[in-house]
């Protein structure tokens, strides 16, 4: 809490009334970043916008999957070891991460 504090005190002392979080990883920290920030800032998730623009997109396109085509099949790469993002995949996206290679750049 106390690093989340220290990071967020030059928006805090800005005063701000909206804070987009425009990284990947920022909407998991939406709980401590809300807590810190407090009630007045309104948080706006880049991934979660992301998502419904997509989800618009497929649908104004007829490019959205119906519940009764074959599930998809997913493949994931990592660039570092396999098995940690494998497990850390595994607790947002299910046991559907079966199998994650390894990728040389």
């Amino acid at each position: 809490m106390e690093l989340a504090r220290e990071y967020l005190a030059p928006i805090i002392a800005a005063d701000v009334d909206t804070l987009i979080l425009g990284c990947t990883h920022y909407p998991l920290l939406t709980g401590v970043i809300s807590y810190v920030m407090g009630e007045g800032v309104t948080l706006v998730s880049s991934a979660e916008e992301t998502a419904k623009d997509l989800y618009r997109m497929l649908v104004s396109t007829g490019a959205l999957r119906e519940n009764s085509a074959p599930a998809p099949v997913h493949r994931f790469l990592a660039t570092g070891d396999p098995a940690p993002f494998a497990a850390l995949a595994r607790r947002f996206l299910g046991p559907e991460v079966s199998t994650v290679m390894h990728a040389e750049l």
